[in-house]
């Protein structure tokens, strides 16, 4: 789920993804790199220079997913979720 929303009151709902669920026997077959190239391509077509994205740490989160994809950890927690952030240009 990605949204875009220039006027939300929390900067990490703007333009980020909210949440990308790929069922465990389907994962590592490129279908959520898929989806997060999508929306940062959506992002840019919007003018937008930055996308965020929500996870909960630990063990078997998606942590190591989302850094792998560019997104670093922006210091900012959002209830129980990091906050990440990547830079489109």
């Amino acid at each position: 789920m990605g949204g875009f929303d220039p006027a939300a009151e929390t900067e990490a709902f703007r333009c980020g993804i909210w949440r990308l669920n790929v069922s465990a026997r389907h994962q590592g077959r490129g279908y959520g790199r898929f989806a997060v190239a999508a929306v940062a391509a959506e992002a840019r077509r919007r003018g937008q220079d930055r996308l965020t994205v929500l996870w909960v740490p630990g063990e078997d989160g998606p942590e190591g997913f989302y850094t792998g994809l560019g997104f670093r950890p922006t210091g900012q927690v959002l209830g129980d979720q990091v906050v990440g952030e990547m830079f489109l240009s």
